[in-house]
């Protein structure tokens, strides 16, 4: 058997098989190719990640930062009157409703007598004093934000006509973001709208409440009970005081006080100005669909037992009354809830 000979590059013969050099085994050039290969794979991979990941991260900042620049812009500088009177098409609908005018801080304090409504027909002026006129309207004009009704001639027996030219003019305006109105002959005066929706959102819900429930059990103050209660205490405004009782807790100022016990929570509200103490003074509970149940208070104490009390409560609708009555009167008190 002849022996396989093995050369070495130069062409001597040696013993054993050459090595071969390590960029020719294949391992090498597998172990290049892989990685290579995963090389170019992740280099995609992140780097469309990143693309990705980029670009909402500035679109977000560019969002928040256009947020802020519109919150913090002054809103006069934002869109001045003048060129919100001019971009906006006004139809009597914008017009119509009741208008108002506060005393101080508007829907923060009490109303003066000037109550104006615009109707669908009609057109009404009023102070709740001794003033209450209405005029057909015959004709309606809008230029950009100014309003011209025509209204009827008829006199009224005690106040004569609304206007000697039989027109009536009417202009809308901005108070920062509130629409006001401006009227021609009371240009002293800015009228703020009052209906049930700048109601809601410019009071509590609960001062709502009590005023609509004293009213109803009480009447509607006029304004010389306002007037009065203001010169008797040195212009301080009356303080309703609102304390609550949970179901189980004795009726006080009763025959046999401590023996018997409120049936259901109650709320109790009173005026808290010593002297007129006993001229707002109600307990009740609520019922459902705008009722609730008043519990008599006893004025001069121990004239009634507990179950008496009990059997003698009496269910009571609460009217709604129109807003600015209710804000009225918000106006006009404190509450003190304890």
């Amino acid at each position: 058997m002849t022996r396989k000979r093995f050369y070495d590059e130069h062409g001597n013969e040696i013993r054993s098989r050459p090595r071969k050099p390590i960029y020719k085994k294949w391992w090498l050039w597998m172990i290049v190719v892989l990685g290579v290969t995963f090389g170019i794979i992740e280099f995609y991979t992140f780097g469309s990640k990143d693309e990705i990941v980029d670009e909402p991260k500035d679109l977000e900042v560019r969002g928040e930062t256009d947020k802020e620049e519109t919150r913090v812009k002054d809103p006069e500088i934002e869109r001045p009157e003048n060129e919100i009177v001019e971009n906006q098409t006004y139809t009597y609908e914008d017009f119509k409703g009741t208008y108002v005018v506060f005393e101080g801080e508007p829907y923060n304090s009490p109303i003066i007598s000037n109550i104006l409504v615009l109707g669908d027909d009609d057109y009404r002026t009023f102070n709740r004093w001794d003033y209450d006129m209405t005029s057909i309207i015959q004709d309606k004009h809008i230029d950009e934000n100014t309003l011209e009704i025509d209204v009827d001639s008829d006199e009224n027996e005690a106040w004569g006509s609304h206007s000697e030219s039989g027109t009536e003019q009417f202009e809308l305006r901005f108070d920062g973001d509130q629409k006001v109105l401006y009227h021609q002959d009371t240009e002293d005066f800015i009228y703020y709208p009052m209906s049930d929706k700048e109601l809601q959102e410019n009071y509590k819900q609960s001062e709502i409440d009590y005023a609509r429930i004293i009213m109803t059990l009480r009447g509607v103050p006029s304004l010389d009970f306002w007037e009065a209660f203001s010169s008797e205490y040195d212009g301080d405004k009356p303080v309703i005081g609102v304390t609550y009782n949970n179901k189980g807790d004795f009726i006080p100022h009763t025959i046999d006080e401590g023996d018997v016990e409120y049936p259901e929570d109650v709320t109790n509200i009173y005026l808290k100005n010593k002297t007129r103490r006993d001229e707002i003074s109600y307990t009740y509970s609520s019922v459902e669909d705008g009722y609730i149940r008043v519990y008599p208070i006893p004025l001069n104490h121990a004239l009634k037992t507990g179950e008496e009390v009990i059997d003698d409560a009496k269910e009571q609708y609460i009217k709604p009354f129109e807003p600015y009555e209710v804000a009225d009167f918000i106006g006009n008190v404190e509450f003190d809830e304890e």
